[in-house]
């Protein structure tokens, strides 16, 4: 980018950010938006992201508003596409950085008057953006893979901003906290080690542990004095079940909690067993253990070694004629990089940083 573009956009007083949709993106996403606010100020940043991510990232330091795209609700269809777009040009934006890699975000903000569009060159968008880096590449045209944050993190590169801490973090309320401490005192969490098991992924079935595996262990450090939370969000209601059925005694759940209750009881974990999704990084970002019970999925995308505290539990499968980490959805075969995790080697690690 020529030098003049780069001292435009460092100069623009109204930015505008589109947040990545999947919880655990939006988390890895948060050292990106305390580095846009750094040199922007958080009185000239807006956020626009689901409404989930509205409720998990309530009293940041980092935007001056966070603005709900609701699109399986208000801005359902193409009318309320079309509203949604209304929204945002009434706003009058002068820079807009795009996280997400879909046609649909640049062509949302192009749609909206956004006047300087910044985003990676993806999925035929290049000529929606004026400024942005195409993905990196190795020799044989594959795209090398790399911690989602600093994926964010290189884009805002092309800007010119100065470097900040590569450390996601989540805005924790006194209110909340009040609330979390309440919910453990009413189920009786409050007794011994809190460990928050979250058997659920978004992503797709080939991410799940076995929920009967996940009942073993709810029922082995249950036993030893932990006070046991299972942890699950929309759509995860039948893996709850099946653990619920698995287990010796009825679980703790964080049915009907709000986000940001649920932030404030993570923060208070002593360790969490999870899959390779969302909850893995609400521990991260609030610094708590976590034992991440990982398959399908490239380690390179969701490590942070130098920040994650805790442990990454895989094991080396042959499953041609797939080859590891296939990151598909689902298995097409006998799931076995997730059902060659055993229940003794979780149950070893959770000991250890209990301990």
């Amino acid at each position: 980018m020529i030098p003049s573009m780069v001292d435009d956009l460092l100069q623009c007083r109204n930015v505008v950010v589109r947040a990545p949709n999947a919880l655990g993106d939006l988390i890895m996403a948060t050292p990106a938006f305390a580095r846009l606010a750094a040199h922007y100020t958080p009185e000239h940043v807006s956020l626009i992201c689901l409404p989930a991510g509205v409720s998990l990232l309530q009293g940041n330091d980092w935007f001056r508003e966070l603005i709900a795209y609701d699109r399986a609700g208000s801005h359902r269809g193409f009318g309320g596409g079309r509203r949604f777009v209304k929204e945002i040009r009434a706003r009058s934006f002068d820079l807009g950085i795009i996280l997400p890699n879909s046609f649909g975000s640049a062509w949302q903000m192009m749609r909206a008057g956004v006047k300087n569009r910044v985003g990676y060159f993806k999925e035929g968008r290049g000529w929606l953006l004026h400024a942005g880096r195409p993905r990196e590449h190795d020799a044989q045209g594959r795209f090398v893979p790399k911690y989602t944050g600093q994926y964010f993190m290189d884009l805002l590169d092309v800007i010119g901003l100065p470097r900040t801490p590569l450390v996601p973090r989540l805005p924790v309320s006194e209110n909340e906290r009040s609330g979390a401490a309440e919910f453990l005192a009413r189920q009786g969490l409050n007794r011994g080690p809190l460990v928050i098991l979250a058997p659920g992924a978004a992503f797709g079935p080939s991410k799940l542990w076995p929920p009967e595996r996940f009942a073993q262990v709810a029922d082995a450090l249950a036993s030893q004095g932990a006070a046991v939370l299972v942890s699950y969000g929309p759509g995860e209601e039948d893996t709850l079940n099946a653990l619920q059925a698995a287990a010796r005694a009825p679980l703790v759940t964080t049915q009907g909690m709000s986000l940001g209750v649920l932030k404030a009881v993570y923060a208070q974990a002593a360790l969490v067993i999870s899959n390779d999704t969302g909850p893995r990084h609400l521990a991260v970002a609030l610094g708590r253990p976590v034992l991440t019970l990982m398959g399908p999925n490239d380690p390179r995308y969701s490590a942070l070694p130098q920040v994650e505290r805790g442990e990454v539990i895989r094991v080396e499968v042959d499953c041609a004629p797939y080859t590891q980490p296939c990151q598909l959805k689902e298995c097409p075969i006998d799931h076995r990089c997730m059902k060659g995790i055993e229940v003794t080697r979780v149950l070893e690690a959770a000991r250890r940083w209990l301990s």
